[in-house]
């Protein structure tokens, strides 16, 4: 359902990692904000000339507020980050359908950075659903640090047996038993933590750079186009 235009008041915002909040709405009129796991709102500063940035809800849609996880970079997010508590704000949308199909198969998530927040959606939604399948969360981040959701990931993977999240670190190495590699995912690693490629949809996003570089490595491994999904933050 497109709610199309509506006004929000900023309740908290929290710290998730270096240079990344979540920023947490509910509407003004108090009235239920419809969406979907994995879609997104648009939001239009009016101190920027009318242009728009599109920001991924990181929320479930059974949560009370709605939450918008973000990376200080540019002026609109920084200028999203820098609002206070109390202070309103219009969003367009919700837009997108970057989310799992109703016939479900085993889930490889392949994460870069700020990208995770689309995920964070879907995981936590098909885990309070009840979906039986196995979800192989693969997460690249240059440092633990720079990590969004790290704790609360590792959570959801301890609870949830059909839940794991394996994280990639390609800016550190340090004695953490919750990280397994320090390089970029690459074939070795997907390979290596998906018992079979077969009879699975894989789900990509973060920078253009590594959507294109994903892509290309599971259609290299044999991945079929159709069970490839992806999503690109500019």
């Amino acid at each position: 359902m497109q709610n199309n235009k509506r006004d929000f008041i900023l309740i908290k915002k929290t710290i998730e990692a270096e240079d990344i909040t979540s920023l947490f709405f509910q509407t003004v009129d108090d009235l239920k904000f419809e969406y979907t796991s994995g879609q997104y709102i648009v939001f239009k500063p009016g101190t920027f000339g009318g242009r728009g940035k599109s920001y991924t809800i990181s929320s479930d849609p059974s949560e009370e507020y709605i939450c918008l996880t973000i990376k200080r970079k540019g002026e609109v997010s920084s200028a999203l980050i820098d609002l206070n508590v109390g202070d309103k704000v219009l969003f367009e949308g919700p837009y997108g359908n970057f989310f799992p199909k109703i016939e479900y198969k085993d889930m490889v998530i392949l994460a870069g950075g700020i990208g995770i927040t689309p995920f964070y959606s879907i995981i936590k939604n098909k885990i309070k659903t009840g979906f039986e399948k196995q979800i192989t969360l693969i997460y690249s981040n240059k440092t633990v640090f720079g990590t969004a959701f790290f704790e609360k990931l590792n959570k959801l993977s301890k609870d949830n047996s059909n839940f794991k999240v394996i994280y990639c670190l390609t800016g550190e190495e340090i004695k953490n038993p919750l990280v397994k590699e320090y390089t970029r995912i690459n074939e070795e690693i997907i390979k290596k933590y998906s018992d079979s490629l077969k009879d699975k949809d894989y789900y990509i996003c973060g920078s253009v750079g590594f959507v294109n570089d994903m892509w290309k490595i599971l259609k290299n491994i044999g991945v079929q186009e159709n069970c490839i999904f992806t999503e690109t933050f500019y």
